[in-house]
């Protein structure tokens, strides 16, 4: 049994760092001594409210589902897979405490089924977010499009900015949609054509401005509002529209049903991650078509963890990417 430290979510809103026990990993399993992980800011901070609504959460538990590390052992049954491989981590198991996901350890024992090699040239930044990345190339991908072709994005965070990389490295011209200026700044500058502020500007105008007054292909929605879409839905054309819903809402209600019946338009659902998307995105990475380290804001070593759950949930600084740097943790 070895010891570890990890963020470690006690209770509703409540989060440390621990010390968490580690057993050999079990015949399928590859034990991975983290290197980097990066914080899922949506999705975590909802489990940390026992908001997630797909999965409760079991306090106290390990968060956290991406992670890049080196390969410290393997289970008995592992084939394919060599100690002190560079390689990206999802969900991890520990001992005594539960796994939601389990990433965020300086240790974690994972399924060989969710071990991800990592492109030669990939950066390690980049690695440590490839789940939050596949989430924005998966929407990304399920568009019917042509080069040329204008999409909105909605959303500036992590997610929606990964969508904007991924459908503009299949040649759409890409609009996207925000309300925080710092992070339209970041979306300029790394993942879209142009940028919209909808608390300041005209939507349906500012569009309409680029396109010449023609409707745009698709719109990414990772906002999942019902004025978000209400928003939107003028930018596409009826019986031609395309919409990719991508994130997490807690609730039920969050779209009309009814008014993208009435338009006739195509919609698209994603969720989760396969290993086809986790590799395609780290592709991606390691040819330069996407990017998460340009995004990464807060860049902290794991001892700050704690804080930073704490700073965003309290709306105590503004953030688009964090990622913990956990090389100096106790081996």
């Amino acid at each position: 049994m070895k010891q570890a430290e990890a963020i470690v979510f006690t209770g509703v809103g409540q989060v440390e760092l621990r010390t968490i026990e580690v057993a050999d990993p079990k015949p399928d399993e590859v034990q991975v001594r983290t290197q980097f992980s990066t914080i899922s800011a949506g999705t975590e901070g909802w489990i940390l409210q026992n908001l997630f609504t797909w999965k409760p959460t079991d306090y106290p538990c390990v968060p956290g589902y991406q992670r890049v590390g080196v390969i410290e052992a393997l289970g008995a049954d592992v084939t394919g897979w060599q100690v002190g491989e560079r390689v990206v981590a999802t969900i991890s198991r520990h001992t005594g405490v539960h796994a939601q996901s389990g990433s965020h350890a300086a240790l974690g024992n994972t399924p060989a089924s969710e071990i991800y090699a990592v492109p030669e040239g990939t950066d390690d930044i980049d690695a440590s977010g490839t789940v939050v990345a596949q989430v924005g190339y998966n929407a990304a991908s399920r568009a019917v499009i042509e080069p040329g072709d204008w999409a909105v994005v909605y959303g500036d965070g992590l997610i929606g900015q990964s969508a904007a990389q991924a459908i503009r490295a299949r040649g759409a011209k890409v609009i996207l949609v925000g309300h925080r200026a710092d992070r339209l700044a970041l979306a300029s500058a790394h993942s879209a054509d142009v940028v919209i502020n909808n608390h300041e500007q005209s939507v349906v105008e500012m569009v309409h401005s680029q396109t010449g007054g023609k409707p745009v292909t698709v719109v990414l929605d990772t906002v999942q509002k019902e004025a978000t879409q209400r928003e939107y839905t003028p930018l596409l054309e009826r019986e031609k529209g395309q919409i990719v819903y991508s994130g997490f809402t807690s609730g039920t209600t969050w779209a009309d049903m009814a008014l993208l019946q009435q338009r006739e338009f195509t919609a698209h659902f994603v969720s989760g991650w396969t290993r086809a998307r986790m590799e395609a995105t780290l592709n991606s990475f390691a040819t330069g078509k996407m990017h998460l380290h340009p995004l990464i804001t807060h860049f902290v070593s794991y001892q700050q963890g704690p804080e930073m759950y704490r700073k965003h949930l309290n709306k105590g600084a503004s953030f688009l990417g964090m990622t913990m740097d956990w090389r100096e943790a106790a081996s």
